[in-house]
């Protein structure tokens, strides 16, 4: 009887790599916003429209410490995605499977920290561990740069709180009732 060996932490964590999104991406990072509904319900404030992406990543582009990435994997969903305008998207500059959305703020609140505002993954790509691989490489990324890396939660919200504790985050800054704000200190 062959028994299988256990997987690794490596054969375990899908492979996410992220690229900087413009505006030439807004069509994307709008798709991404219509399949994912349930997160702007929870934040109480209808889907941005198009013009309103459109508006935000101009925005971004003029705020040299904002960041915005499209999350990017070559893994096949373990369900299969939906039909229509919220279907599987395929980045146009990678040709990778488009699962997610990042978008952080360097030395914010303070000089030294990072910020996470949004981490965004399509609901069919959830809970397959992109989300965290995603959290990993941004800490490696910033670890030398950032002493401390923040994620705001917005709304209630206790699925992204479970989300930022299990990768080591603890509760830092109470804004309610609009969001609370998770800490970890980087090496």
């Amino acid at each position: 009887m062959l028994l299988a060996s256990p997987l690794s932490e490596a054969q375990r964590t899908p492979k996410v790599r992220t690229r900087p999104a413009d505006e030439t991406d807004a069509q994307i990072i709008h798709s991404l916003y219509r399949a994912t509904p349930g997160y702007f319900e929870i934040i109480s404030i209808p889907i941005p429209t198009l013009e309103e992406v459109r508006t935000d990543l101009a925005t971004t582009a003029a705020d040299p410490r904002r960041q915005v990435e499209l999350v990017l994997t070559a893994e096949g969903p373990s369900s299969a995605p939906p039909e229509g305008p919220a279907a599987a998207l395929e980045d146009p500059v990678t040709g990778l499977q488009v699962a997610g959305y990042l978008d952080y703020k360097l030395d914010y609140p303070e000089q030294g920290d990072a910020t996470v505002n949004l981490l965004l993954i399509v609901p069919w790509l959830q809970s397959q561990g992109i989300g965290a691989a995603c959290e990993r490489d941004l800490e490696q990324r910033l670890n030398g740069r950032t002493r401390r890396l923040l994620a705001s939660i917005y709304g209630s919200n206790p699925r992204a709180r479970r989300f930022w504790e299990r990768l080591g985050y603890s509760f830092a800054i109470d804004a309610k009732p609009i969001l609370d704000w998770y800490a970890k200190l980087l090496k």
